[in-house]
């Protein structure tokens, strides 16, 4: 978690990436100038290095079998967006994954609004603002959406298939996260283990912390890449910004 603390000084100043003139943030702003790519990836990353920060405060105080894989969970997810949004090197996918997030998340609100009374509804109505940002987005609606986390995840993820892949973290957080039998007892240390019924064992358990760690890891290479990227896109062109993914 260290190795994060640069990004969350970065992430808790009053600018952590300021968007050069001539950059691609810059020219993303000046298409679609009602919503910037950069404030949207800014809050979702600064999501998930609060959700880090929570882990390891977790991790200082009692046992805990299953309550650092939510936190976790949520750190790759934020993180995971933040790249998603920024990755691509082309103007166009980048603004409709964004304009696509946005209309997700104005339906997420619709959703909520609907649960609670009529008198503390907001009545303000996204709509025409939606419309105008797809236009400015050179894509069609239809384009302008934002997937589920399983392709979210297939799209960044750059280790497929081993075991420090982001994709496999996040399975594996939300096994946990939701008490998936696979996972509760596929992954738990266990000892003295017995059967006691056709399908119901016992058994000593103890807090898998090996797997934690390795999940800490991913999460932070998560965090790591997104900041990157934002290097790359705030930066004036033309430059010559590059980074090595690692495994560490």
């Amino acid at each position: 978690m260290d190795r994060a603390a640069d990004i969350l000084d970065r992430i808790e100043s009053d600018e952590p990436y300021p968007v050069e003139e001539r950059s691609d943030l810059a020219g993303d702003r000046d298409q679609v100038p009602d919503l910037w790519l950069d404030t949207v990836a800014t809050r979702r990353l600064k999501v998930a290095v609060d959700y880090l920060a929570g882990v390891r405060d977790l991790m200082t105080v009692g046992l805990h079998y299953y309550a650092p894989f939510p936190l976790l969970r949520a750190v790759l997810e934020s993180a995971a967006t933040a790249v998603w949004l920024l990755e691509s090197d082309e103007r166009s996918v980048r603004l409709r994954r964004l304009v696509g997030l946005h209309i997700d998340d104005t339906n997420n609100k619709k959703s909520v609004q609907f649960m609670v009374p009529e008198q503390y509804r907001d009545p303000f109505d996204h709509e025409p603002g939606i419309r105008k940002m797809i236009q400015e987005s050179g894509s069609p609606r239809g384009k302008c959406k934002f997937p589920d986390y399983t392709a979210v995840f297939k799209a960044i993820d750059y280790l497929p298939g081993e075991g420090a892949s982001m994709l496999l973290a996040w399975r594996v957080c939300s096994g946990l996260s939701h008490g998936l039998t696979w996972a509760t007892t596929g992954l738990i240390p266990q000892t003295n283990r017995a059967q006691v019924g056709p399908t119901l064992h016992r058994f000593a358990g103890a807090p898998n912390y090996q797997l934690v760690a390795t999940m800490v890891r991913t999460a932070v290479r998560a965090i790591e890449l997104a900041d990157c990227y934002f290097q790359v896109r705030r930066t004036t062109r033309p430059h010559d910004i590059t980074f090595e993914f690692t495994r560490h």
